[in-house]
């Protein structure tokens, strides 16, 4: 008897380690199912935002070239999606259709999680993007202030549960992320 439920025991605890937990829109606390973006907001959504540079208050201050290129897709209705491209072959807008598209399509058909799945909030001239982090198997809150055509990334931290308040827009880190208008039709995420 002790040997079975020790047995029992042993599977269940093997089994919650290799659980991978697929997060629903009702796990992420900025998901909102009437999100409207107001027009008066600088955020937009027909085109990407691509990394371009960083800055760090490093020896008074240091700007380079971002090594890796990140590339945004936010979505009306309050998603946000990430492609990573670190050898820098997308270098129009049509690519960045297209990979955003070619990304949807493989999650959708695999049932598989795209590289960044998140909900994003705005305040006046401020975000912050909500994303699972599923090493850590938590939330991750990435904070932006907001330009024309730029979005600036500040910091990220995994406290704070998306509260936009000053203490999460610091002046030690800056990552420039420039508009890019993008023609074509973009597939809508089934998250």
């Amino acid at each position: 008897m002790l040997k079975s439920i020790f047995t029992v025991l042993l599977v269940t605890i093997f089994m919650s380690c290799g659980y991978r937990k697929h997060m629903a829109q009702s796990d992420y606390s900025l998901y909102n199912p009437g999100f409207i973006l107001t027009s008066t907001t600088p955020l937009r959504t027909d085109g990407v935002y691509v990394l371009e540079k960083v800055w760090t208050n490093q020896n008074g201050g240091t700007e380079r070239i971002a090594a890796e290129r990140k590339i945004y897709k936010f979505y009306p209705g309050g998603q946000v999606n990430l492609i990573l491209d670190p050898e820098r072959k997308l270098t129009n807008s049509e690519a960045y259709v297209q990979a955003f598209n070619h990304r949807i399509e493989e999650s959708q058909k695999n049932g598989s999680a795209t590289l960044f799945e998140g909900y994003f909030k705005v305040e006046n001239d401020k975000m912050v993007i909500q994303r699972w982090v599923t090493p850590r198997k938590q939330f991750s809150y990435d904070y932006f202030l907001l330009e024309k055509d730029i979005i600036i990334g500040i910091s990220s931290t995994i406290s704070g549960k998306g509260q936009i308040t000053d203490k999460h827009f610091t002046e030690y880190y800056k990552a420039y992320y420039s508009f890019i208008p993008t023609k074509g039709e973009y597939l809508m995420p089934n998250w």
